[in-house]
């Protein structure tokens, strides 16, 4: 009987072959997708340990050329609140690694960003200039008058305790003073970009536009 039916029983035999044919591509074509994809995924990984190591180096070439970086340690940013104007930032070294509170914490260009306020065993919290809690003393480069530098404000910090009658203008660089027991003396922190007189009150108003507390925070010094 079943020579009968050898054309039907022919033509579903290869319409089955031609499905396990197609099949079989489609595996294929998802496989070498899923390599490819696996490839572009090594590729940038690849590329962001380069741009790290590249920032690495840079920092430790930095650390090389100045005595008292040595004191400071290269740590990575792991957190960043908010991310833009950041006022608090975790790190990813603590007290397994020698860290403390109130240790100053600089960018690699050796800015500074702020200082710890908490340690724990394997991270740091850092308060940043920016934060409502940071208060900094400093000195303005040209006038070399003493101020306290008020975070809370944002996208400029305000500079405290500059007398009316003072000389500061805009683009004068800000500085540590060294009269702070959490900062070292000499640190550039950023630059005067407004300058305004009150009549109702002994001291200017002034803004600073700090350098590097920024977006694009990858790693930092922290130290003492």
């Amino acid at each position: 009987m079943l020579w009968r039916f050898r054309r039907e029983i022919l033509f579903v035999f290869g319409l089955y072959l031609c499905f396990l044919a197609i099949n079989r591509g489609r595996v294929r074509e998802r496989g070498f997708r899923q390599d490819e994809g696996y490839s572009e995924e090594q590729k940038i990984n690849y590329e962001d340990l380069i741009a790290e190591n590249k920032r690495l180096r840079e920092i430790l070439d930095i650390k090389a050329d100045r005595n008292y970086l040595k004191r400071f340690a290269v740590v990575e940013v792991i957190s960043i609140k908010p991310f833009v104007f950041p006022a608090e930032l975790i790190i990813d070294k603590g007290d397994r690694d020698g860290l403390k509170e109130n240790m100053a914490v600089l960018s690699k260009d050796l800015f500074l960003i702020g200082r710890i306020s908490l340690t724990r065993e394997t991270s740091s919290t850092v308060v940043t200039v920016f934060n409502s809690k940071s208060r900094v003393s400093v000195v303005t480069e040209n006038t070399r008058e003493i101020g306290v530098l008020v975070g809370g404000g944002v996208p400029y910090v305000s500079l405290k305790y500059i007398p009316a009658d003072s000389a500061v203008q805009k683009g004068d660089k800000v500085l540590t003073s060294g009269y702070s027991d959490f900062y070292p003396r000499g640190i550039e922190i950023g630059e005067v970009v407004k300058v305004e007189k009150d009549p109702d009150s002994l001291f200017l108003n002034v803004a600073v536009k700090p350098y590097g507390c920024f977006t694009g925070i990858y790693e930092v010094l922290a130290g003492e």
